[in-house]
């Protein structure tokens, strides 16, 4: 009777249901780990390319602005986009397109001086499977 007590009493190493308990918890440990670091790089790499988006977004405002008033068309517009993406100022992966308006030619203005033209970009990109869009506007003046 007291060998039995004894071999009770003294139980050493693992069980399988400790084995199976402590597998179960590195699992949940790990994968919740691995998706607060999936999703920190899925917020990083977004703000990224916005930050790229908007970059090339004021590379077209300013070349557009250094053009001379009168020249400035959509065709012009059109060959500096070209231009832009032919220097990788506009990185792959960035649909960039550019409308160029004349004021006057807006309804209601149609009786004013050709004096300001209002040119509308539009960036749009991949964040995963996410399209996002960003779209500025400003005004080019004579």
């Amino acid at each position: 009777m007291e060998r039995i007590a004894t071999k009770i009493k003294c139980q050493k190493g693992f069980t399988q249901i400790d084995i199976v308990i402590s597998i179960i918890i590195i699992i949940i440990f790990v994968s919740l780990i691995t998706t607060l670091f999936y999703n920190f790089y899925i917020s990083t790499s977004a703000k990224n390319r916005n930050s790229i988006a908007l970059n090339c977004i004021i590379d077209v405002i300013e070349e557009a602005k250094m053009l001379n008033y009168d020249e400035l068309g959509q065709e012009k517009i059109d060959e500096l986009l070209d231009t832009l993406r032919l220097d990788k100022t506009i990185p792959n992966g960035y649909d960039v397109s550019v409308e160029l308006q004349k004021y006057n030619e807006l309804e209601g203005n149609t009786d004013k001086k050709d004096l300001i033209k209002i040119l509308k970009i539009k960036v749009q990109y991949l964040v995963g499977q996410k399209n996002e869009k960003i779209e500025i506007s400003t005004l080019i003046t004579k």
